[in-house]
């Protein structure tokens, strides 16, 4: 048990060192925060006083959106595609570490960087403090779906190529939320996104109905999510490792 924890423990320094290493990971990980600066000190800067209550609620649900988006298709996907492509997983294989223990450091690493730049955003927004901590809770949760459909398309991808055209889908899946302004259309189908229960709950924490009646749709879809993507997983995983 602690030899496996400290492969992982090992595994995640690694990765987190390449997040640094490579400019276009840490970009796309830098690129949330940069939106959430142009959002509210550009594009928001003139807002009336009474419109800020409506612009920091879509900010709050939408930095979190952004970093997942960002963040799964590069640091997990891109990362993921590129080790497979370079037979970096085949050389840990063969250093007696197991497949689970990759995926779990690149897990550990993903939700610890999108919380970092979650907690940024939080402060470029400039929303109460007090929310920061459900905030936080909130967003990991609603990340976690998204984290392991990237390890899916990051298994089946062969190469980096090829992980451009399913980084797509994770930051389109993960945008949709956003697109709920534009009619109830859009917001029904935004709201039972991957990402949709994580904005909705926000949505009610900013607006101190969090703990209400109205929070168990959300969180029906956010966990009903977690469930289907972690299934999905299980299956490629076990099937990408037969046929390795």
């Amino acid at each position: 048990m602690n030899a496996a924890l400290r492969k992982i423990g090992a595994l995640s320094v690694k990765d987190a060192k390449d997040i640094f290493r490579n400019p276009a990971i840490a970009v796309c990980a830098l690129m949330p925060i940069g939106f959430m600066l142009l959002y509210r000190f550009v594009m928001f800067s003139d807002m009336s006083p009474e419109a800020e209550p409506a612009v920091d609620a879509f900010l709050l649900g939408t930095a979190p959106c952004f970093a997942v988006g960002m963040i799964c298709s590069m640091t997990i996907l891109y990362a993921l595609s590129e080790e497979k492509e370079k037979h970096t997983l085949r050389t840990l294989m063969l250093a007696n570490v197991s497949g689970g223990q990759v995926m779990a450091a690149k897990v550990i690493v993903s939700l610890v960087v999108i919380a970092i730049v979650d907690i940024v955003c939080f402060v470029v927004i400039g929303a109460d403090f007090s929310m920061l901590a459900p905030f936080i809770v909130l967003t990991l949760l609603g990340s976690v779906s998204t984290v392991l459909l990237s390890l899916v398309l990051g298994l089946v991808s062969r190469d980096v190529m090829s992980s451009g055209v399913f980084a797509l889908p994770i930051i389109v899946l993960a945008l949709l939320p956003m697109f709920s302004m534009f009619g109830d259309g859009f917001e029904t189908v935004a709201s039972y996104s991957p990402c949709g229960g994580m904005y909705d709950l926000l949505g009610l924490l900013y607006e101190g109905r969090l703990f209400t009646s109205d929070a168990i749709m959300p969180l029906v879809v956010t966990f009903a999510w977690i469930v289907v993507c972690a299934l999905l997983f299980v299956v490629v995983f076990k099937r990408m490792g037969r046929d390795n």
